[in-house]
């Protein structure tokens, strides 16, 4: 099974393997999130009421308070992967005890989907994805 393999900045160290859940556009924070059931509120966003509890939460960047979205909650991402750093995220997932990766060498967004399992090493610098439509050839 063939994985891609890219190597990225540690924002918080730990290493997690989960599913994927993609955001192509920013998730904006605290206002807009249901934390008990961990899904943004935001009407008009493409993950209004998709559930990132326990997945690899993939997006470009926080926009306002959005790295407050997922604080030290029972309803948090394994693991943050994004594009962009911003303080709020780093404190949230220091806070949170959420491995962070940022700074990749090529952007995550064009090789990951959701659903896709993602491992998440930010001990080593990297992420590692195998993806779900995988076809099997013999």
């Amino acid at each position: 099974m063939k994985k891609i393999r890219i190597k990225g900045r540690s924002e918080f160290p730990g290493c997690v393997q989960a599913e994927a859940i993609v955001s192509r556009k920013p998730l904006e924070g605290f206002t807009n999130c249901n934390f008990v059931h961990g899904y943004t509120t935001e009407r008009n966003h493409p993950l209004f009421k998709v559930c990132y509890t326990d997945k690899v939460l993939v997006y470009p960047y926080p926009r306002g308070s959005g790295g407050f979205v997922y604080y030290g909650l029972g309803a948090k991402p394994a693991a943050f992967v994004h594009t962009e750093s911003c303080p709020l995220t780093v404190n949230c997932a220091m806070t949170g005890r959420i491995p962070s990766m940022t700074d990749f060498e090529m952007d995550p967004l064009d090789y990951i989907e959701t659903g896709d399992i993602v491992l998440v090493n930010a001990d080593e610098g990297y992420i590692e994805i195998t993806k779900r439509n995988q076809e099997v050839t013999i």
